[in-house]
Order: structure tokens, then sequence, then C-alpha cells
């Protein structure tokens, strides 16, 4: 018997040390908590119902994806891509993590030196932002959707199938295309 209550010690510490290093360090960029997301949400004038439609959507891709929420309708993932997600009820993605956050938001939107590709055609519905030179496999990624190459002038990004083979390669930047199917790509490279 204290063979069995040796090993159910080890077990709970084990457990607990665990824990402890999940938990990990507090830090300012992750202290962000669900209520911040709320008061975001609220002063960027969402409606209760909207932001809870925005919270399960970003639920939704963090059930799938590996990353952590940002903002109320932001998702940065383990491999450096960010994602942004449309609120309920706007074509097209806008940011919330900001004081200013506007109403309306403009279309093809895409920072200076980022690859974006948009879920729905002419720049709108959600937005995956990639930055570093690395191959990016898409959770997801299908149908009709839109891209703008907003890098250094003259990158270039590869489109990969699923044996990572080109199947595509874009113009250099900047440069946009309004409708483009994602359905045969499943990795991007953006450089």
């Amino acid at each position: 018997m204290s063979e069995l209550k040796r090993y159910a010690s080890l077990a709970v510490a084990a457990v607990a040390l665990l824990a402890v290093g999940l938990a990990g360090p507090a830090s300012a960029d992750t202290a962000q908590t669900p209520a911040a997301f709320d008061k975001q949400a609220s002063a960027a004038g969402l409606s209760r119902g909207e932001a809870s439609a925005l919270q399960a959507k970003v639920d939704r891709y963090l059930a799938r994806q590996d990353g952590r929420q940002v903002s109320a309708n932001e998702i940065a993932l383990a491999d450096g891509a960010k994602l942004t997600v449309t609120v309920p009820g706007e074509r097209y993605v806008r940011e919330m993590s900001t004081s200013s956050a506007s109403r309306a938001a403009a279309q093809w939107e895409c920072d200076y030196t980022y690859f974006c590709m948009f879920r729905q055609e002419l720049g709108m519905g959600d937005r995956l932002a990639l930055y570093h030179c690395q191959d990016y496999a898409l959770q997801n990624w299908t149908g009709d959707g839109s891209y703008y190459n907003n890098q250094t002038p003259g990158t270039r990004a590869l489109f990969k199938n699923q044996n990572r083979n080109v199947i595509h390669t874009t113009l250099g930047a900047p440069f946009s295309v309004a409708s483009y199917d994602w359905t045969p790509v499943w990795y991007v490279r953006p450089c």
C-alpha cells in the first residue's frame, strides 16, 4: 500500500507542477480577459448580442487553430499569423484593439509588409494576415475568397497543394486579386 501512496503522491505533484507550468508567468500580453474583450466590443459600438456572436465566432476558430485571442476580434496564431474576424453584420474586418475603432472599415485593409487572405471576394470576410517567410498551413480555408499582397515591392507569394508543390505564384507586391478559389491551396508562403 505504501508503494501505491508514493505513486499517488508523485502523480498529484506532477499534475500540480504541470498546472503551474501551463499557467506560466503573467505578462502584459496575456493579461487580456473576456471582460476586456467585452469592453472593447462595447466601445466599438457592438450590442450585447453582436458581442456574443463575435465571441462565439472567435471561439470556433480557437477550437480549430492553435492561437490566443488578443482583442475582441483578433487571434494571434502560433505560427505568427494574425486572424481578424468580421463583426456580425459587417462585410469587412476592422481593428477593435484600438480606441479609435470606427464602425466603417476600409476594403482591402492589409498592413504594409503583410500578405492578406480574405474568406470572401473583394477583400471581404475574415482576414488571415501572413508576415514571416515560411509555409503557413491553411485550416479549412476553402471556396472563393480574395487576397492582397501588400508586402515590400516586388515580393511574390507561393500557393502550394497538399504535397507542398507550388501551384500558383502571385504577381509582385503590391497586388490584389478580387476573386480566388482557395480550395486547392493547402499552404501559403508569402515570400
